[in-house]
């Protein structure tokens, strides 16, 4: 299967407007191309789906589909009087809607989307691009973003202006990439879903005026939200029952002798990987503050926050967050410390798998376990495979689970669960090299500065969280962390967050620095 060429100009006018939002220095450029992204994105899915069992029980009741409409552009309406009334909404409301998944049914389908998120983000377009074509607020002294001729710092500061560049690229080369996919439908639905939506996401985030305001409402309403998350999989694991996505997972547990739990989120990885970095995040700020209560809540929440992420059953999710901790310590206090306490977990930890190995000597757990252990192998040999059959473009976005079924063995997947050899299946050299250039720049820019303050630590401890989990799980840039991960990292670097008074920067939260100071947090 190979996309159509309205397929193609589809992906292209999507990722190719998301790109430019990226990159243009024209504010009006800049925002029509991110309209044009976030019109085209849906429209493009839409035509993909058209004929499906899904869409027709839309084009059935087309009253439906008008008041879903409408209720959608109310919404986003309301949302950017809001973030247009208080600046801080904005970036609270991203990080509070980050993981928020909605089921939809259709057509006897189920779903999972990004809703509240997508809702957001179209808000606060609406917003900031209202600010910068009408001319700011009094009062509001709005950054400028990455590519604003406003802004030549950015320009003195290579490595962040590459990281824009190859985001973009890649974006582009995603679209190019679906001309020959195995999975075109699989590619829209990233691109449409996850990459072009998240590529507005980071933009508007560098419109944000970064202050302790909004960095402790951000720290609040994501610990907030994990204790929700907790709140839920302490009810599951009471009561033995799963509140979403109950196939595949309640029948796992029915094979094991724990029981694992998911909470709000369809996959437990997935909600061990939300809870993992918060988990971090709290662990900078408790590294950062001196003796208040607000640290001590916070110790109370991440101890709640452990126990709920132990009954995911994640060790991906534990190594993300035993690597984040790490940086978290090595910034604050120095690599030996950090080696030692790495050192001492590493111990610990060996112990714990010795119990737990040998408390479970069920003959049905042992299997299951091998089993899962046998399919996880087989994954990264077929896409290993993959990427040799087809090396130099791979076989096209989106398409490792269909090349993998056609092509190894069928199988129920989309990706390998580990993000470089899922690159390297998909997009070949080309998008291994653009994936490698990627993650490489991110880290050098999160790290520029990351021990000036609790803030710079916890960008660039969850991002170095997430890059170690899609090693072994999830993705990488279609999850929405990385994306705004990436626009908080360069936003604060370029020129540090603001704070009140010298004693908010004692508590962790950032330097007293003036919003027009060309130096990033480092200097």
């Amino acid at each position: 299967m190979t996309a159509s060429a309205l397929q193609l100009l589809g992906m292209l006018v999507a990722c190719g407007g998301a790109a430019v939002a990226l990159l243009a220095r024209d504010p009006r450029l800049r925002y029509g191309a991110a309209a044009i992204a976030l019109i085209a994105a849906p429209a493009l899915v839409a035509g993909d789906v058209w004929h499906s069992a899904r869409f027709v029980e839309l084009r059935h009741h087309p009253a439906k589909l008008a008041a879903a409409i409408a209720l959608a552009v109310v919404a986003v309406g309301a949302g950017a009087a809001l973030f247009r009334r208080f600046a801080w909404a904005f970036p609270v409301g991203v990080f509070a809607t980050l993981p928020l998944r909605v089921p939809v049914q259709l057509g006897g389908e189920t779903s999972h989307l990004l809703v509240p998120l997508y809702l957001v983000i179209g808000a606060g377009l609406v917003c900031y691009a209202y600010g910068r074509l009408t001319g700011p607020r009094r009062g509001t002294a709005e950054r400028s973003p990455p590519g604003d001729s406003s802004a030549p710092r950015l320009a003195e500061w290579p490595a962040a202006a590459w990281l824009y560049r190859v985001l973009a690229a890649t974006l582009v080369l995603y679209a190019l990439q679906t001309t020959y996919s195995e999975d075109v439908s699989n590619a829209i639905e990233n691109a449409c879903f996850f990459l072009v939506p998240f590529a507005i996401m980071l933009m508007l985030l560098g419109e944000v005026r970064w202050t302790r305001r909004v960095l402790g409402g951000i720290l609040v309403a994501v610990a907030g939200m994990g204790l929700l998350f907790a709140g839920a999989a302490f009810a599951e694991y009471a009561t033995r029952d799963l509140i979403l996505s109950r196939g595949n997972l309640l029948e796992s547990n029915q094979l094991h002798l724990y029981f694992r739990v998911n909470s709000l989120f369809y996959d437990p990885n997935i909600f061990g990987r939300d809870l993992a970095l918060v988990l971090v995040a709290l662990g900078a700020y408790l590294a950062w503050t001196r003796g208040t209560r607000a640290a001590l809540a916070a110790a109370v929440v991440s101890g709640i926050l452990v126990a709920a992420l132990a009954l995911s059953y994640s060790i991906t999710s534990f190594v993300a967050l035993f690597a984040g901790l790490l940086v978290v310590a090595g910034l604050r206090w120095g690599a030996r410390w950090a080696l030692a306490g790495g050192a001492l977990a590493l111990v610990c930890g060996a112990i714990v798998l010795v119990a737990i190995g040998t408390a479970h000597t069920d003959a049905r757990v042992a299997e299951s376990s091998k089993e899962a252990a046998r399919g996880q192998v087989d994954l990264v040999k077929g896409g290993i495979r993959l990427a040799r059959d087809r090396p130099v473009w791979g076989w096209g976005s989106g398409s490792f689970g269909a090349a993998f079924s056609r092509h190894i063995e069928r199988a129920k997947t989309t990706v390998s669960h580990t993000e470089p050899i899922t690159v390297a299946a998909e997009q070949g050299v080309v998008g291994l090299v653009a994936y490698l250039a990627l993650v490489v720049l991110a880290l050098i820019v999160m790290f520029k500065g990351a021990s000036a303050s609790a803030a710079t630590a916890a960008t660039a401890a969850c991002f170095v969280a997430i890059v170690v989990h899609s090693l072994g799980y999830a993705a990488f840039t279609i999850d929405p962390a990385t994306w705004a991960l990436l626009g908080v990292g360069v936003a604060l670097r370029r020129t540090g967050p603001l704070v009140a008074d010298p004693a908010a920067a004692a508590a962790g939260l950032g330097s007293p620095r003036s919003p027009h100071d060309p130096r990033p947090a480092a200097v």
